[in-house]
């Protein structure tokens, strides 16, 4: 069996139960990823009275996260290593180290081993999200990738549903609350980094690493344990690709592509997911329950437009035309609070909903498939993780002066910066997306760089 009749044999599959086993042990990256950086929002109470941390302190934490610069560090790591050592590798340790950072943060009796934990958490969610997304797009059915990518985007929105319910759960005892989140979000990372030792690799990796033996136990999952055609023994021998990390700058058509508007998406949602308890307090929401209650509603409202809209209909529809009509009515939710007061409960309300069901429905799901499809499995990990991290930079960098701009200016600081961000994701996404639906990656490749891939 050739190369090329093993990717048309995933491509073409139809979607299964092991397919489904492979998205959502892949998916629990996502999880572990949001389920975190809510933990961390849950928390900032509680950290804020247990170790009297000021402002600037607070924003240090929220920097160095795995919403910021920590993910922005593991992110880089990845992409080379699931490059040149397979996708599967990374699977086989990065949850262990999340596993030893959440239980520092739930053991933490200090500032630093709370800062030292979440720096682990970060570098670890850095290393497991992108390559999660390259393992999914290259295995999914080529007219049903977008589908099963946005499995990633529920586990997304579900893990910090579930770190806020703890927080409603917990909250009569006070510090113990964060001990608790972390201490899960622990016992999640050991269950699936052990259910994850029976998971695929990537076909496509394999192919052009040349591991034979590999493609053929993939294909034999896929066909349920029946005999599956034997891949071609010569590609066992050597690999088809010399790994070398500065060829993503081959693709620089994509990356300037996609590192803007993972930006511009990404600054808004991660504000929104550690600091939105925050910015309840202007509106009455003086309880931490009536904030989580707040907060989830955004994950909960993302969540039925992934699944009413995206899941459904995204392997049909222009991906362009939906992917601007997304970013619109993000822009729309955001405008509003530039000018009258987020304190007013509608404006909230519109502002949260419309953000949550805008960038669920299209905007963010879309963003995430773009990124696999705009490079080659040689460099896709090292290039989706360049391109991603640099969205948990800027939000890093954002995160230090959040605090400050709602002291100074209000929340209408924060509305005004989303919305050009949403504005300029209409532009690019509009103009400048590759009209992907229903075709394989080497298609998408290839239409993307106008008929031949660098």
């Amino acid at each position: 069996m050739s190369s090329w009749d093993v990717i048309r044999r995933f491509d073409e599959a139809r979607v299964t139960l092991a397919h489904y086993r492979w998205t959502v042990l892949a998916a629990m990256g996502d999880f572990l990823d949001a389920g975190a950086i809510v933990a961390g929002a849950v928390s900032t109470i509680y950290w804020v009275s247990t170790f009297h941390l000021t402002s600037l302190l607070l924003g240090i934490i929220a920097a160095f996260s795995p919403n910021a610069f920590a993910a922005f560090v593991g992110a880089i790591i990845a992409g080379p290593l699931g490059d040149k050592y397979g996708r599967k590798t990374i699977y086989m340790y990065d949850l262990l180290a999340y596993f030893v950072g959440t239980v520092i943060m739930a053991a933490a009796v200090n500032y630093i081993m709370l800062l030292i934990g979440y720096i682990i958490v970060g570098i670890t969610v850095g290393l497991d999200v992108p390559t999660s997304w390259s393992l999914i797009a290259e295995y999914a059915p080529k007219y049903k990738r977008g589908f099963l990518m946005a499995f990633t985007n529920v586990f997304w929105y579900i893990g910090p549903i579930v770190m806020l319910l703890l927080g409603i759960a917990f909250e009569p005892y006070g510090a113990l609350t964060f001990r608790v989140v972390f201490g899960v979000l622990a016992a999640v990372a050991i269950i699936t980094w052990f259910l994850r030792r029976g998971l695929t690799e990537s076909p496509r990796w394999a192919l052009v690493a040349g591991k034979a033996t590999v493609v053929q136990e993939a294909l034999k999952q896929l066909a349920g344990e029946q005999a599956a055609p034997q891949a071609n023994a010569s590609q066992s021998t050597q690999p088809q690709y010399k790994y070398k990390w500065s060829d993503i700058f081959k693709y620089k058509k994509g990356l300037a592509f996609i590192i803007p508007i993972y930006i511009f998406w990404g600054v808004p949602a991660g504000t929104f997911g550690f600091f939105l308890p925050y910015f309840f307090k202007d509106i009455g929401f003086t309880t931490t329950t009536m904030a989580y209650v707040g907060q989830i509603l955004w994950f909960i409202t993302a969540i039925i437009g992934v699944v009413a809209v995206y899941m459904p209909l995204s392997d049909r529809l222009n991906r362009n035309v939906m992917y601007a009509v997304a970013a619109a009515i993000c822009a729309a939710s955001f405008a509003v609070p530039i000018f009258l007061p987020f304190s007013i409960l509608w404006v909230a309300l519109f502002n949260v909903i419309g953000f949550g069901f805008g960038h669920g429905m299209w905007l963010w799901p879309q963003t995430r498939v773009w990124s696999t499809e705009l490079f080659p499995t040689e460099v896709r990990n090292s290039a989706q993780g360049f391109a991603w991290s640099w969205m948990r930079f800027a939000l890093g960098v954002w995160s230090l002066v959040v605090p400050t701009l709602i002291a100074i200016i209000g929340y209408k600081a924060i509305a005004a910066v989303a919305t050009a961000f949403f504005i300029l994701n209409i532009i690019i996404g509009y103009l400048f997306g590759p009209k992907s639906q229903g075709k394989s990656l080497e298609e998408v490749l290839k239409d993307f760089y106008g008929g031949k891939v660098p």
